[in-house]
Formats: C-alpha cells, structure tokens, sequence
C-alpha cells in the first residue's frame, strides 16, 4: 500500500509536470512528429502591432518558466513528504490525495489539448506572416495569446493543487 501511494504521487507529479514543460515554446522542446520544426521569423520585420503581441508572449513565457521550477520543486517536495509517511497515515490520505491528483489529471490533459490548438495556430500564424498577410496574421498572434493565458491559468491550477498535497501529506511543510 505503501508503494502503491507513493506510485501514484509520483506518476501524478511527473504526468503534470512533462507536458507542461513541453507547453512553454513551441521552438525550445522537442516537437511532436506530428508538428514539424517552423521556419524561424524574423520578428523585427513585422509590423509594430505583431512584435508587441511577441512582447506579451514572451512575457508569459517567462512566467511560465517560473512555474516549472515551482512545479518541479514542489514535486521534489511530494515525493519527500511522500517517504516521511506511515502506513496508517498514508491509508488516512488515500482518498483526498487521490482527488487532488485527478484535479492535476484534468488540468495536464486540458493543458494538452490547448497546446495542441496553439500549436495550430502557430501553424497559421506562420502561413499568414510567410504570406504577408498581416491582419490574419495578427489574429492568429491574438488566438495564441488568449491560448498561453488559458494554459498559464491550468498551470498556476497546478501549482496550487500541487501545494494542497504538500499539506495534506506533510502540513508542517506549508510555506
């Protein structure tokens, strides 16, 4: 039973925390066979309107960055407090343990689909800027944009969701 919670706890953290890395730029991870590498842009070429829509990508970029290592540590975290516990303990979080990592569940396989959308979008984005088809093109920017709001807001859900069972597990550890 031990193992078993331990298993879980620790599948969980890194089924969160693997895709949600891969969610961050589509040009700094491996891709997926299925989205091949994009011509690089040369941002400073398109219109003013388009390079800051960049601006704010990159912020959210940065953020996410941010996330990740909160992420990560706080799946170190899980795992340590997940050594710490008795049997009986362990038995006591089963179920609201379990709860909380089929709400991360969710969120991962929403993060998921949405990246698989921007990714779409991305697509689009570079047919329309290849094109110099520049309205098109900035409303493909604007779905992006709208697109990393919605998967920072999944991944910050996470985060929370994360720190609710480092309490759970070791309520001595909330920081």
């Amino acid at each position: 039973m031990k193992r078993f919670l331990y298993a879980l706890l620790t599948l969980t953290a890194l089924a969160v925390a693997v895709p949600a890395l891969a969610s961050a730029n589509p040009g700094e991870h491996h891709r997926h066979e299925q989205h091949p590498a994009r011509p690089n842009v040369d941002w400073s070429a398109l219109p003013a309107d388009i390079q800051a829509l960049k601006t704010q990508l990159d912020q959210i970029r940065t953020e996410q960055r941010s996330l990740f290592q909160q992420m990560k540590s706080q799946n170190q975290q899980i795992r340590e407090a997940s050594k710490t516990l008795t049997t009986e303990k362990r038995n006591s979080l089963k179920k609201p343990a379990k709860q909380l990592v089929e709400k991360m569940r969710a969120s991962k396989d929403a993060i998921r689909d949405m990246r698989d959308r921007k990714h779409e979008s991305w697509d689009s984005f570079h047919e329309h800027a290849e094109k110099k088809q520049w309205a098109a093109a900035k409303t493909d920017m604007e779905e992006i944009l709208k697109q990393k709001r919605q998967i920072l807001e999944k991944q910050q859900n996470i985060v929370k969701l994360q720190k609710q069972l480092i309490a759970l597990i070791n309520p001595s550890a909330q920081s």
